[in-house]
């Protein structure tokens, strides 16, 4: 899977999904001189997780993963990218907001599925192994070493004896049987959890320190389930049905193993919760570890009404805040004071969070939108780069690909809007008549389509496109359902054309998308109806492959694929990471989020910023006396693209000297 030592060498190559910066970056700033962003390292520290191989149970053999155990024979990967400052302080309290009460602060079962309990548990519980955060390669978390069997069926891993629960418990093998039991009891509501864990036999404690997984498929994704699955504590669950656990956790916590808590004085139902950081955290010292989780407290407040949360940002009642509008940036944000005395820092991160597709799902499996060269003209008329500037202030990019960073094919040509370009599709796709009222015709048949839509937001933009769709002589009309009723034409897949946003995860699952064998079925996500011969094929050699640059690679074929099939009328996405923070939070200097952080998820909050001590006080004498400012920050941080570009630089000089040494050279 690659050496994590070359981590500024050769590297799968992240296509940067916009124009990467020169080396030096000039910011306007609201109000004063430029604040320049200086040329910046790209190289990444590199941290060696420490685990001393004479620590457990005397009782439990060396070959058992007892004191002695030496990893001879097993996987580990104990180096990896090191993205937190080891300088930076800790304490302080950030509060940010959450829309609404959860509707349970349970680990599993009914109801805990929601944004709010996965980011507790990330920062609570630890899972067997976890991914580096540049290369995305499995590195030791609860586990120290792991084995997968040659038929890639079976996975052991040996746990870290010194890895505790916060009640002092040791963290066992007879925590993942417990749980798995948990899990697969019907009782716990929570049919998904079952079919994902269904997936495995249950889980065998080999050992106290030495567990084993077996699976039904053999899988990567099988894998990483397992392996970044979060347990919970067999001494508190064991025995217990899933009924019990409901009721007896609806609002609470087991003990944890990672490094914050919630307290039960610390939920204030209806109100907040408050996440604190451990003092007797098992891994304090662990050097990966080093500069995260450098905040004492992070509290979240319910406000539901966005409108209301920005008042309270603007209060300073809110600390870190995610600008949902895009007029908020632009227009507004600007010409707030405390922002323009660098109180209240607005900031664009660009990195490779991932993005989901957006824009207009084309049924394929009704005629015209069968024929590619008609899907095709259907996307040159979708005029985005007016929608961009008229609608939404340039905050914007369009779309040229149906995935993003490194899975993006190189070869997808943008394209933008061409009205010329799409009447010469149209009349090679044999629409080459015109009706009396400018209308196409062939075969006696009016090229006419309907457009389903969900939310009057969307009649802004539809309306620039049904006009230039009218130019080019297609009929389009704009029918708006109820959110239920569009998706469950969609589901049916009765409809020509449908408006329609997706999420993404770091790492797709593309079969459920595009699989042919959904393309005639209905309630699935493969809504146009796509089949391709070779994409099935890339479907099972992705699933197959363990290697993440491997995959990557095919995840780039399929890509090209799609992106030549025209399935949707791309729209545009949000380049950047785009946050509003009071000035009392440090982050690291070069890169300030990770590679893969997500605005809404706060990960780099909570993993990489810190209070600083001496900028709280100052803003807080700044919020006293107007007449005092604070130093400005860029606004924009274009690290990880310049990362990307100087992957590139080093693969082609790799590429260089292979060539050399082919020809009988020497490299340089």
């Amino acid at each position: 899977m690659g050496d994590p030592r070359m981590i500024t060498a050769v590297l799968p190559l992240f296509a940067s999904l916009v124009a990467c910066t020169s080396s030096e970056e000039s910011v306007e700033t609201p109000d004063g001189p430029e604040v320049v962003e200086e040329d910046v390292d790209v190289e990444i520290p590199v941290a060696t997780y420490a685990w001393d191989g004479s620590v457990g149970d005397a009782d439990v053999p060396a070959e058992m993963g007892g004191p002695g155990f030496t990893g001879e024979g097993w996987t580990t990967r104990m180096e990896r990218s090191s993205l937190g400052n080891p300088d930076a302080p800790q304490g302080g309290q950030v509060v940010m907001d959450m829309p609404d009460w959860p509707a349970t602060t349970r680990m599993m079962g009914k109801d805990w599925n929601t944004w709010f309990n996965y980011y507790v548990s990330d920062l609570c519980n630890m899972g067997l192994l976890t991914m580096d955060p540049v290369t995305l390669e499995p590195v030791p978390s609860l586990a120290t070493h792991w084995k997968i069997s040659e038929d890639q069926l079976t996975y052991t891993y040996r746990i870290n004896p010194a890895a505790k629960w916060s009640d002092g418990t040791p963290v066992t093998a007879q925590d993942w049987v417990a749980t798995h039991k948990l899990r697969m009891d019907p009782t716990l509501l929570d049919p998904s959890n079952s079919i994902t864990y269904g997936k495995f036999e249950e889980p065998k404690a080999i050992s106290k320190y030495i567990l084993e997984y077996k699976t039904k498929e053999p899988s990567w994704r099988n894998f990483l389930i397992v392996s970044m699955g979060k347990p919970l504590p067999a001494h508190e669950i064991e025995g217990m049905t899933g009924t019990e656990y409901i009721d007896k956790y609806q609002f609470g916590y087991t003990a944890v193993n990672g490094a914050y808590h919630v307290a039960p004085e610390d939920i204030d139902t209806g109100k907040s919760i408050t996440i604190t950081r451990r003092t007797d955290w098992w891994a304090e010292d662990n050097p990966v570890f080093d500069g995260h989780f450098n905040i004492e407290k992070v509290k979240y407040v319910v406000v539901k009404n966005p409108d209301l949360t920005f008042e309270k940002v603007k209060k300073g009642e809110i600390d870190y805040y995610v600008i949902p509008k895009a007029q908020w940036w632009a227009e507004v944000v600007p010409e707030l004071d405390v922002v323009k005395r660098g109180l209240l820092v607005r900031k664009k991160f660009y990195n490779d969070a991932p993005i989901g597709y957006s824009g207009i799902a084309l049924n394929m499996k009704r005629p015209p939108l069968d024929d590619v060269k008609v899907r095709k003209a259907l996307q040159l008329l979708y005029d985005r780069q007016t929608m961009i500037e008229k609608l939404y202030f340039n905050e914007y990019d369009p779309f040229r690909s149906y995935y993003y960073g490194n899975m993006i094919n190189p070869d997808n040509e943008l394209l933008l809007y061409d009205e010329v370009g799409a009447v010469e599709l149209l009349e090679a796709a044999g629409w080459t008549e015109l009706n009396d009222e400018g209308y196409r015709v062939k075969d006696g048949q009016e090229l006419k389509l309907t457009v389903q839509y969900r939310s009057k937001l969307s009649e802004r933009g539809l309306t620039i496109y049904q006009e230039a769709t009218k130019r080019a002589g297609i009929r389009m009309e704009l029918q708006e359902l109820t959110p239920a009723a569009a998706w469950k034409n969609m589901r049916e897949k009765e409809f020509d054309m449908a408006n329609i946003n997706w999420g993404a995860t770091i790492f797709p699952n593309p079969e459920t998308s595009w699989g042919s064998e959904l393309a005639d079925q209905p309630d699935n996500n493969n809504l146009t109806g796509f089949a391709n011969a070779r994409a099935d094929e890339i479907f099972e050699e992705y699933g197959a492959e363990y290697d993440v640059a491997k995959r990557a690679a095919l995840m780039r074929e399929l890509d090209g694929i799609l992106y030549n099939e025209h399935p949707y009328v791309l729209g545009w996405f949000n380049p950047a990471q785009r946050v509003l923070f009071w000035n009392k939070i440090g982050m690291p200097d070069n890169w300030g989020v990770g590679r893969y952080a997500e605005q809404s998820g706060d990960r780099h909050l909570t993993h990489l910023w810190w209070v600083d001590p001496e900028r709280e006080a100052a803003l807080e004498a700044a919020k006293q006396d107007t007449a005092l400012t604070m130093e400005l920050q860029p606004i924009e941080n274009h690290f990880w693209q310049k990362w990307a570009e100087a992957q590139k630089t080093h693969a082609g000089d790799a590429i260089a000297d292979e060539e050399k040494a082919d020809e009988g050279g020497q490299p340089e």
